[in-house]
């Protein structure tokens, strides 16, 4: 028998994105703001129905366009929410996926899918085929014959209901051929179909059961008794309409007969393309897995030549030249990975070199660190740091393939090699989980053919993209970020990761036994107070407790239970004392589990922590570091400023720090050329007395004035609104909004920077940096009205913070040298916002202290004097 697969395109199109696009959710999308989780899910959802391999398919469409429906009752589908220009923009994307997996796809204008899915069921029934229908529209039940079977998807394709006759009589208490009469007693509220008012589905399977169809219960609507059979007498004409709306055709005309289904051939090429381009590497990996024919036809090993080195001798012969290096570890955390291979190309031949041969080469090692020849890379931080482990150093490298990269696009530095190569159109290169596994599977494979080529082509593509990307960086004016900048900046920060910060284990082991008794004290008052007892650390089981226990009100319910966010616990603290409790038991267990905990498991036996500095990961510029992450301990509490005595310096040696002092504020002045604020930096007065001076018309300033204008000055950098400034200074949304109105006025350079900044964005798709860092704003050109205020927002101030984070680089850059040239001890060894944190060796502390805030403040001239601040301590803490 043949069979054939019928497919509500529609339905299935809106739960993949309504399953990815929740509140909350990031919704995914593309490097360059290409929105794709409908694609990703409907991917899915598709490959899923595949799997039954039936011979024919067909996924059937609406057009958007009236139908008979729409004609015959102006309301039906009334009311119904536009579709989301997230999803919207999508649509053609799902028409190209559907193409290459080789289906064929319908829509006909005055008719909807169902029509062409009940036409297609019923054309394929008479002619002998069995037939499965996919939706979560229960409309499509009516159809379920004997040959006919429905499938409901309830969760994604996780949860699937099956109706075949038996079930569906088993699940609504009446045979298949009463379906429709059942859809037109309780309406549809999707599709505005009215129904019998009073009658919901107990009512109308109970009608159903005593008198069969429609016509029959109408017949004997006057032995219906009471407010129900008025219903239905008063109705009938309502309900022989529900149920005309509700029939699906099954015999419209189709301009294509049933062997027209028939599933062609997956475009396997375009379609694994098509993955790519939209950044969906899962949906690669996955297709491979599943096709590993066309997985070997497209892996780089089956045309990309190499040679494989294996002697010492054979080795020597290639270091006489300039090279692209690739280096292939086993983990992304280079101090504690393994060297698994290394990848050399001159651009016409390729190399693969093992790593016993490597790490056994002494001419490899001379070539590393000699100045002779010039070498290409790609993450140059990390591998310097993984050699200096080793005793070698790194020297005379001119080019990393991912800082390039990231400047040329911010958004894809966080991404893997495989996925910047594709950027750049290189797509014949598999994913490193394609050849080594992922997670716990992980691991080289045993046959070196599987890998060395994988490795050798990495090195091959950085010399293939070298010239493309310092092209576009010359173009762009940014070839002196790389060179001047973030190049000197990676050998900065791999002497900092490999120094490390030593760490007080004893100070450690008295936090965490403090902090562990304070959690289980807590516990137990919050457990009393509840008067029950349950999981504290459980969303779900803590709001059943504040908002059915306890009846606290105000409680709002999702998908998991109730929302117990900070929001909602601060507008409870008045309603009971438990609230506080917790409060205090997230903060401190966050401080336990994330810090002290995260702190104890990265010391290494050096008793130090090397935090990874990720250098190609924001989208401003600035540094952030994880394992562990030392920039955002938190320090608004007490508790969590605590923690910073953890770090400490070596014998003899203090650390110092030098601060930035309202650096973004400076660089706004600069930027929109404030002369006001310029005068007052140059000055050295107070920025926040003189702001609140001139916005309120006073010569003496209090306390409350002053915080008014610090936040209305911190706030202008990230485009506050009103209703946010209302929030930060306690006063109704009108009043902020008249105080930004003023302070408009006192410094009209700003809003006049703040509109041409915008104006820029909208035209040129990005915003600059005064050394031309560029960040794209692709949320400017939404229809979406809060992804636009986002946009906005981020042009007003990706420029001052990427400025901001450029200036400390080049002070980082200029404290090393300094203290590399004059053969110094101290070290530089933190990097944190706007601070520098210098481990200082007695003897030099008196010149250090001169010196760093000196370097700082010369490391770049912004037409603003640049000001810092310094403190000396013998820990972290210390430094206020």
């Amino acid at each position: 028998m043949k069979k054939i697969t019928l497919v509500d395109g529609n339905s299935i199109l809106f739960r993949a994105y309504n399953a990815t696009a929740y509140p909350g959710a990031k919704v995914l999308q593309t490097s360059t703001g290409i929105y794709t989780n409908a694609v990703f899910a409907f991917s899915g959802m598709i490959d899923k129905i595949i799997e039954i391999s039936n011979s024919h398919m067909l996924i059937a469409f609406d057009t958007g366009e009236p139908t008979h429906r729409h004609k015959s009752y102006d309301d039906y589908k009334a009311g119904r929410k536009e579709m989301p220009e997230e999803l919207g923009s999508q649509i053609p994307l799902i028409h190209e996926l559907i193409k290459y997996l080789g289906i064929k796809e319908y829509s006909m204008a005055g008719y909807e899918a169902d029509d062409i899915i009940g036409t297609l069921a019923k054309m394929a029934e008479k002619a002998g085929y069995k037939v499965d229908v996919f939706s979560s529209d229960y409309d499509l039940l009516q159809l379920v014959t004997e040959h006919i079977t429905v499938h409901m998807l309830k969760k994604g394709m996780r949860v699937v209901e099956t109706y075949t006759p038996e079930t569906l009589k088993e699940t609504y208490g009446f045979s298949h051929e009463l379906f429709i009469d059942f859809k037109a007693l309780v309406g549809d509220k999707s599709d505005n179909i009215p129904g019998v008012p009073g009658v919901g589905e107990v009512t109308a399977k109970k009608l159903i059961a005593e008198y069969g169809t429609l016509e029959n219960i109408l017949n004997n609507a006057e032995h219906i008794k009471g407010k129900l059979g008025e219903n239905i007498r008063t109705n009938k004409e309502q309900a022989v309409f529900s149920k005309e709306l509700s029939t699906i055709l099954t015999d419209m005309p189709l301009p294509f007969d049933l062997e027209d289904t028939k599933v062609g051939e997956v475009d396997e090429e375009s379609l694994i393309n098509f993955y790519k381009r939209l950044e969906l590497k899962q949906l690669v990996i996955s297709y491979n897995k599943k096709n590993p024919e066309v997985a070997a036809t497209t892996a780089e090993t089956s045309e990309f030549q190499y040679k494989a080195i294996d002697s010492e001798n054979a080795l020597k012969s290639l270091l006489n030249q300039d090279l692209a290096i690739y280096f292939e570890f086993s983990d992304f955390n280079y101090h504690k990975a393994e060297l698994w291979g290394v990848g050399l190309s001159n651009g016409k031949i390729n190399y693969f070199v093992d790593s016993e041969t490597f790490l056994n080469s002494a001419s490899f090692k001379a070539y590393l660190e000699s100045s002779k020849y010039k070498k290409y890379t790609y993450h140059y931080k990390g591998t310097k740091v993984f050699l200096k482990k080793l005793g070698t150093e790194f020297n005379h490298v001119t080019y990393d393939l991912l800082l390039a990269a990231y400047l040329i696009q911010s958004s894809i530095g966080k991404q893997d090699f495989t996925f910047i190569a594709q950027q750049f159109q290189i797509t014949d290169i598999q994913y490193d989980e394609e050849v080594y596994g992922k997670g716990a599977k992980k691991a080289l494979p045993l046959i070196p053919s599987d890998y060395e080529g994988h490795i050798a082509k990495k090195a091959y593509i950085i010399h293939k993209l070298m010239q493309q990307t310092l092209d576009v960086l010359t173009e762009r004016n940014q070839l002196s970020l790389l060179n001047d900048v973030e190049l000197p900046l990676s050998d900065v920060l791999a002497d900092m990761e490999y120094q490390g910060l030593t760490v007080d284990l004893k100070e450690l082991e008295n936090q965490t036994k403090d902090m562990s008794l304070r959690i289980d004290k807590l516990r137990t008052e919050i457990l009393l107070l509840a008067g029950v007892d349950f999981n504290v650390d459980s969303p779900k089981q803590l709001g059943d407790v504040l908002f059915d226990t306890l009846g606290l009100p105000n409680g709002k319910k999702t998908k998991t239970g109730y929302s117990t966010g900070i929001e909602v616990l601060n507008n409870l603290i008045d309603h009971h004392p438990i609230i506080n409790l917790i409060i205090e038991y997230r903060q401190l267990t966050k401080l336990y589990s994330t810090y002290l905990i995260g702190i104890k498991e990265s010391v290494f036996e050096d008793n130090r922590v090397h935090t990874i500095y990720n250098q190609a990961l924001t989208l401003t510029g600035r540094l952030s570091s994880l394992e562990p992450n030392l920039q955002n301990i938190p320090i608004r509490t007490e508790e969590g400023r605590q923690i910073r005595k953890l770090f400490i310096p070596e014998p003899d040696s203090y650390f110092v720090g030098a601060d930035y002092s309202q650096i973004e504020l400076r660089v706004l002045a600069a930027m929109a050329d404030v002369k006001n604020l310029k005068q007052a930096f140059e000055e050295d007065q107070d920025i926040h007395t003189v702001t609140a001076q001139k916005v309120f018309h006073v010569d003496t300033v209090d306390s409350e004035q002053r915080r008014r204008a610090k936040a209305v000055n911190f706030g202008i950098i990230y485009g506050i609104g009103p209703w946010s400034l209302s929030e930060d200074i306690g006063v109704t949304v009108k009043e902020a909004e008249n105080f930004i109105s003023r302070y408009l006025e006192v410094y009209p350079e700003i809003k006049d920077y703040m509109t041409n900044i915008v104006e820029f964005a909208k035209t040129h798709g990005y915003v600059e940096t005064l050394l031309n860092r560029r960040r794209y704003i692709p949320e400017l050109s939404s229809k979406v009205f809060n992804l636009r205020e986002f946009g906005k927002r981020t042009s007003l101030n990706a420029p001052i913070q990427g400025t901001a984070a450029d200036i400390i680089k080049l002070a980082m850059i200029d404290l090393h040298n300094y203290l590399k040239d004059n053969k110094k001890k101290s070290k530089l060894i933190l990097q944190v916002h706007d601070e520098l944190i210098v481990e200082v060796v007695k003897e030099e502390l008196d010149e250090m202290k001169e010196v760093i805030p000196n370097i700082m403040e010369k490391a770049f001239n912004l037409g603003v004097r640049l000001k810092t601040s310094c403190d000396v301590g013998n820990n972290w803490y210390e430094l206020k």
